[in-house]
């Protein structure tokens, strides 16, 4: 009977040896799950901390080149705005209030309604000055200039280039050439005269032939010239992307 009252002793004792056992290898079991999922969650905090600060360093390197640009342009533009009223003081002093006398000796007239010579700087210029290829206007200016001289039987010959030429404006435009033929007859003081206003106007006009026969009393002009016109020039709006 004892043999047997041992050997369920001894088994109890193993049954409740292998229960702690069990028990602590359950407790080593708990704390390395919890160790590895605070290592993930501590690897996931790291590399989402990492990815942050990258892209809070390139927004912040954004907005620094940002505001450098907008300074640059702001001092630009403070500085054409200051070129620009210094412009306009030049212009109205200098240009058109300097003289009772315009720049062709007439009046300086600033009504709509002034007859050359009479008139403005400004306006003598912008009318002579031409921005576009008008071959007709060219045409009445040429002969307003021979009426002026009483040059008789005028004549004013050359090729309207209207469907092949452009006046659209652009970055860098460029004068382009317009030849005429021009004759007529007077006095040798007519076309003295003649050839002094084309040498004289502010629209260019080279004169590279000039034949006078006859008398001086009755002279047979005949000219071949060149004169001019600038398509204008555009502002281009310049701009520059920010990376």
């Amino acid at each position: 009977m004892m043999p047997v009252m041992r050997y369920l002793k001894i088994r109890q004792a193993a049954g409740n040896m292998n229960i702690k056992l069990s028990k602590k290898s359950l407790q080593i079991d708990k704390s390395q799950s919890r160790m590895m999922l605070i290592i993930a969650l501590s690897t996931m905090i790291v590399v989402f901390s990492l990815v942050s600060t990258k892209a809070l360093l390139g927004r912040f390197a954004y907005q620094n080149r940002v505001v450098n640009a907008r300074h640059a342009a702001t001092k630009q533009i403070e500085e054409n705005i200051k070129q620009a009223n210094t412009l306009v003081t030049q212009y109205n002093d200098v240009f058109e209030g300097a003289s009772p006398a315009n720049i062709l000796g007439g009046k300086n007239d600033p009504s709509p309604n002034a007859s050359p010579p009479d008139g403005t700087n400004g306006r003598i210029v912008l009318d002579a000055l031409p921005t576009s290829y008008d071959f007709p206007a060219l045409l009445t200016s040429v002969s307003k200039i021979l009426t002026n001289n009483s040059i008789g039987s005028p004549s004013i010959g050359g090729s309207d280039l209207s469907s092949t030429l452009t006046s659209t404006p652009s970055a860098n435009p460029q004068p382009v050439k317009i030849d005429l033929s021009v004759s007529g007859n007077g006095g040798y003081h007519n076309a003295q005269a003649l050839i002094k206003d084309f040498e004289r106007s502010i629209r260019p006009f080279d004169i590279s032939k000039l034949s006078l026969s006859g008398s001086e009393s009755n002279l047979v002009i005949s000219t071949v010239l060149s004169t001019y016109y600038q398509p204008a020039k555009s502002l281009m709006t310049n701009t520059k992307e920010i990376r």
